[in-house]
Order: structure tokens, then C-alpha cells, then sequence
């Protein structure tokens, strides 16, 4: 149909080249022009109304076969329209859903991981508590132990200091016995 367009607009050129090519009996009434190629141009310009008009006919003749085919492409592109944003609202739901999971998993992660944490401070704290008491127990432990060495120590320092206190007594009396028998030797000494 544009092709016809094309074709009555080239015809209506060529009749004002021929009206300009015109003479002009009395201006603007009468004029002489090239009748063969007159007749050309309003064959051509009849032929092509003439197919301008059988189109027409023909597209109405069709129009309610174009309309139809026109539906049945509009329900299709609103099927598919209506099938792709299902389809986008599926893996938006989808999405949403992985998502929630991922959300719920993660504050399961974090409070599992609360948890355990609270659970290691929970045995650190045992563990310091019970070294605490171990520590304790071997600070009286080795207090006990140096007690016992230290009473042991005193008894036998104090049976040493028997000893040599009955050494010292022993050689004293031994002395004595020994200036009472020098004495008695040096008296008889001395009386002889």
C-alpha cells in the first residue's frame, strides 16, 4: 500500500510537469496539454486508485480475519507476558524463600555459635576454678609437707642439741672426774 502512495504521488508530479508544460489559452481557464500522456497519467492514476480501492476492499473483506489473527497474537503476547511474570514471581518467592532460609540458618549458626561460646567460657571458667583449687590445694599440700619437715627438723635439731648437750655434760663430767683425779693425783703427789 505504500508502494501505491509512492506511485499516486510520482502520477501527481508528473501532471503538474504537465500543467507547467501546458500552454495557457486563457489563464487560469483554459490551457492545451499533451493529450497521450494526459490520458497515461489518469489511466496510471486511475489503475492505481483502482488497487488502492481493491486493497481496501480486500482489508475489509479480511478484517475480521486480521482482528482475529491481531487477538489471537495479543492473547499470546499477554500469555506469555502473563507466563513471565509467573515465572519472575516465582524466583522472586524463590529467591525470598532462599532468602528466609538463609537468614533462618545464619541465626541458627550465630546462636548455635553463642551456644558454644557460652559453653567454653562455661568449662574455661570450670577449669580456672577447679586449677584455682588444685593450686590451693597443693600450696596447703606443700605448706602441710614443709610443716612436717620443719617439726621433723626441729625434733632432730632438737635431738641433736640433746646430744650435744649431753656431750657438753659428758665432757664436763669426764673434766671434773679428770681435775678430781688430777687434784687426788697431785695431792698424793704431793704427799708423797
Amino acid at each position: 500500500m505504500v508502494q501505491e502512495g509512492i506511485q499516486i504521488f510520482a502520477l501527481s508530479q508528473k501532471l503538474e510537469e504537465l500543467y507547467d508544460e501546458g500552454f495557457h489559452i486563457i489563464p487560469n481557464h483554459l490551457m492545451i496539454v499533451k493529450s497521450k500522456e494526459l490520458a497515461k497519467i489518469v489511466d496510471s492514476l486511475a489503475n492505481s486508485i483502482d488497487d488502492d480501492i481493491n486493497i481496501a476492499k480486500r482489508i475489509l473483506r479480511n478484517k475480521e480475519e486480521i482482528i482475529e489473527d491481531a487477538k489471537i497474537k495479543a492473547e499470546r503476547i499477554i500469555q506469555d507476558a502473563e507466563n513471565e511474570r509467573r515465572r519472575i514471581l516465582d524466583e522472586s518467592s524463590l529467591r525470598r524463600e532462599m532468602e528466609e532460609q538463609a537468614k533462618a540458618f545464619r541465626e541458627k549458626v550465630i546462636q548455635e555459635c553463642e551456644t558454644i561460646k557460652m559453653k567454653a567460657f562455661g568449662e574455661a571458667e570450670g577449669i580456672r576454678i577447679a586449677s584455682n583449687e588444685d593450686a590451693l590445694k597443693m600450696k596447703d599440700g606443700a605448706q602441710a609437707y614443709a610443716q612436717q619437715i620443719l617439726l621433723k627438723l626441729e625434733q632432730d635439731l632438737n635431738s641433736l642439741f640433746q646430744v650435744v648437750k649431753n656431750g657438753q655434760q659428758y665432757i664436763n663430767e669426764l673434766r671434773n672426774l679428770n681435775d678430781e683425779n688430777e687434784a687426788k693425783y697431785s695431792r698424793e703427789n704431793q704427799r708423797r
